[in-house]
């Protein structure tokens, strides 16, 4: 009986030995622990020492790993950096809208395909974001006066091509009145020519069938052509062939028209 109580007292010493050892805190814990605790403010200048956390904590063995005590605030932090990283990641989705706005209203063209209305309402919801951010985030977003003077300019020459198109499509309800057709969409190609804007406009309509059809401006507008100027030379505004446009211009580029607001306009 003694023996077996000597036994079993050995084994149990022995077990609190191991766990003892177990338990204890290696060194290369404790510089993990260390590296947490001087963590600061996270900003996003912070990933780099985040990764050498990561790095860190990665090479530890998993008992190790268990004994890092302060691990949830690394876990925190990197979670704040995420954060912070989607933050600036909008941030440079506004900044190059904002350079697309300025640039396209330096030149007043673009010679690839531009929506503008849109560019103008995405442009006008930074403006409304802005005035929420806080002073230190205004600091990563380059509104100025520049945007806003960019921001007019666009409007303004959206609405003169929108009246511009309206005579266009008065016109052409003129013109084919008795066909009873309809306006299915209106295109324009802004120039610029001699310091002068002028537009050259396309339309596709539906005949009485729902069939679609196309008709050219062989000539181009300037922002005070009337739809009468336009059906005394119908032959050249309503052409079914397009014309070649670059009648030497500086500038030449597409605008897509909201052909609601050109519609509403033309009545």
């Amino acid at each position: 009986m003694k023996k077996v109580l000597i036994c079993i007292l050995v084994c149990l010493m022995a077990a609190l030995t191991l766990t003892s050892c177990k338990g204890k805190k290696t060194e290369a814990t404790k510089a993990v622990e260390a590296m947490i605790s001087e963590l600061g403010e996270i900003t996003i200048d912070s990933a780099d020492e985040l990764a050498a956390i990561d790095k860190a904590y990665a090479a530890l063995s998993a008992d190790e790993k268990d004994r890092v005590k302060n691990y949830d605030k690394f876990t925190k932090a990197k979670q704040d950096l995420k954060a912070l990283k989607t933050k600036f990641k909008s941030y440079d989705e506004m900044n190059e809208t904002i350079r697309q706005i300025i640039d396209l209203a330096s030149t007043t063209f673009s010679r690839d395909d531009t929506d503008f209305t849109d560019l103008i309402s995405k442009g006008n919801a930074i403006l409304e974001q802005y005035k929420q951010l806080s002073k230190e985030e205004k600091q990563y977003v380059n509104v100025t006066d520049e945007l806003e003077e960019a921001l007019k300019k666009l409007s303004d020459m959206v609405g003169s091509t929108e009246k511009s198109a309206a005579e266009y499509v008065k016109a052409f309800n003129s013109i084919y009145a008795e066909e009873n057709y309809e306006v299915a969409a209106v295109y324009c190609i802004k120039q610029l020519r001699d310091e002068t804007q002028y537009h050259i406009f396309a339309l596709t309509y539906k005949d009485a069938d729902g069939k679609e059809h196309n008709l050219y401006a062989n000539a181009r507008c300037s922002n005070g052509t009337t739809a009468e100027v336009i059906e005394q030379n119908k032959d050249v505004f309503f052409s079914e062939t397009a014309a070649d446009y670059s009648f030497n211009a500086v500038f030449n580029g597409n605008v897509d028209l909201d052909l609601e607001t050109v519609l509403k306009l033309a009545k």
